[in-house]
């Protein structure tokens, strides 16, 4: 029986294909694996002309998510997660002589007096469609709200410029839907602001997650910074933000009597209209500004 020859020429050729057919396999098999890291870190880095992301982590199979998605290598975040939160607080000024029992007025709604654009450092926008509604879900005035770090209550983490209804829910730009901030579920102080109203700052860290939570300001003083300093009982429960702050500066004392006097009998959308009626009157200096002379911003 005589030996079987093979030809070099087809031997190499076979070999050959198998090889592509090997390395194409291989190709595509990688392919379908997704390279992703497991991580808390990663940073952007910028300058005027060029733009890094970056990650940190070791190699696995799954996705990992801290506020980013992050994968393997040189890539951009995606920020995915966020916090929701629906605060209720009232404005002494509003409330003080409420035409709905536990109700804020709305006179500058009313009136279209409401700037479309806030007038807090976002400088946020919205739709004159937003100060259609009427009832307690009408729109009082802007508000600024911030998170505030978990462990040091001096550092905000995010802030944006709100809605207030007239029932004391503080609601996004849209004028209906909850707050929400680009953070990650944590504990956080919450800080409400208003253009002539004392500020205040949660007592205590609150529990934020993905899921929307109430944070009700406005029922007991115990949960805001400085108690009755900060809060003023204006009965049948509700507790409201001090009002009388003209200019702004977190205080209120004889220069926001000054500044209301100048403008007394001017009318519009004024720091000096301490019952937010669109009138500066005699009223808003002697029910409200003097009053409450000595108050200050407690944090």
């Amino acid at each position: 029986m005589r030996p079987l020859k093979l030809n070099k020429y087809k031997l190499m050729k076979s070999i050959i294909y198998l090889l592509i057919l090997f390395f194409a396999f291989q190709l595509s098999y990688s392919q379908s694996l997704e390279r992703q890291v497991i991580s808390t870190s990663g940073e952007t880095l910028s300058n005027s002309s060029n733009r890094l992301d970056f990650t940190v982590g070791e190699l696995v199979v799954n996705t990992i998510t801290n506020g980013y998605v992050l994968t393997q290598g040189f890539q951009q975040g995606e920020l995915i997660l966020s916090i929701k939160l629906n605060p209720k607080l009232f404005l002494q000024g509003p409330i003080n002589a409420p035409a709905s029992a536990s109700l804020m007025n709305d006179d500058l709604r009313a009136g279209g007096l409401i700037p479309t654009t806030s007038p807090y450092p976002d400088g946020l926008s919205v739709n004159t469609l937003v100060f259609t509604p009427t009832g307690s879900d009408a729109i009082v005035d802007w508000v600024f709200v911030a998170l505030r770090d978990g462990l040091d209550n001096s550092i905000i983490v995010e802030s944006k410029s709100a809605l207030l209804q007239r029932d004391g829910d503080v609601v996004s730009i849209d004028g209906i839907s909850e707050l929400s901030f680009s953070q990650s579920s944590g504990n956080y102080y919450v800080a409400i602001n208003h253009r002539n109203h004392l500020g205040i700052l949660s007592a205590a860290t609150v529990a934020l997650s993905s899921v929307t939570t109430l944070v009700d300001l406005s029922a007991d003083p115990i949960a805001v910074l400085g108690g009755t300093n900060a809060l003023i009982d204006m009965g049948s429960g509700i507790f409201a933000m001090y009002g009388g702050d003209a200019n702004g500066d977190g205080q209120i004392l004889n220069t926001d009597i000054s500044e209301a006097l100048l403008l007394t009998g001017t009318a519009g959308y004024s720091g000096s209209d301490s019952d937010l009626n669109g009138q500066i009157l005699n009223t808003d200096i002697t029910l409200i500004i003097q009053p409450n002379a000595g108050k200050a911003q407690q944090y």
